[in-house]
């Protein structure tokens, strides 16, 4: 918990000092995937750039759990089909079935693709080692998307920190709403944990600098 309000609380400071701008409250929907025990991939869009999609799962016993999406950069989804580049800059948010905080994870991702148009490696990615056996909530959104610094649980609601509708990345680069999430269960091998904070950092100097283009219009 300490390292996800550390992170939400540098995302509040450097949105304050881009300055004044219009906070949104998002769209939410829900889907319930079931059992997640393999490899297992969801595709779809999201409507707007104001959307969160909260996907339910469970899981039957321990497990080294991945979540990874692939629809930024395109490339391999864990059911063997292929996403197309072009879509949103995701960020991805674990929650247990209680709606507190277990993990979460921005870009950039290990597992990730160069987008061939804008050079960026936009997916995301969380892993979690021998996570126990329960309920569980996914949280995906765009990254401009994000909780309140205050919020203490999934209850509290997302805010668009972004202000707009349409789709960009953190360089202002316009994109689509797909999106292609992926989880791995027990029988798929886990991948290796990044340093999940400190890749936070450069995507969230960059969102500021979105932010001061877009208040200086």
């Amino acid at each position: 918990m300490a390292k996800h309000k550390l992170g939400l609380s540098l995302l509040t400071l450097l949105f304050g000092l881009a300055g004044s701008q219009q906070l949104k409250a998002v769209t939410v929907s829900t889907v319930n995937f079931g059992t997640i025990s393999g490899p297992f991939t969801s595709s779809g869009a999201l409507g707007n750039q104001g959307q969160v999609l909260e996907a339910s799962f469970s899981l039957t016993s321990a497990t080294n759990l991945t979540i990874y999406t692939t629809s930024y950069g395109g490339g391999a989804n864990a059911n063997g089909t292929t996403a197309t580049a072009g879509g949103f800059m995701p960020s991805l948010v674990l929650y247990n079935s209680a709606g507190n905080y277990v993990a979460s994870q921005l870009p950039s991702s290990p597992m990730g693709k160069m987008d061939p148009a804008t050079g960026l490696n936009g997916d995301s990615y969380l892993t979690m080692m021998n996570l126990a056996a329960g309920n569980y909530i996914m949280a995906l959104s765009d990254i401009f998307v994000q909780q309140p610094a205050t919020a203490t649980n999934l209850s509290d609601g997302f805010i668009n920190y972004g202000g707009g509708t349409t789709f960009s990345d953190v360089q202002g680069n316009l994109r689509n709403g797909n999106y292609s999430l992926n989880i791995t269960g027990p029988s798929a091998a886990a991948a290796p944990e990044p340093a999940t904070f400190w890749l936070i950092v450069p995507a969230l100097g960059a969102i500021v600098s979105v932010i001061r283009k877009r208040n200086t219009k």
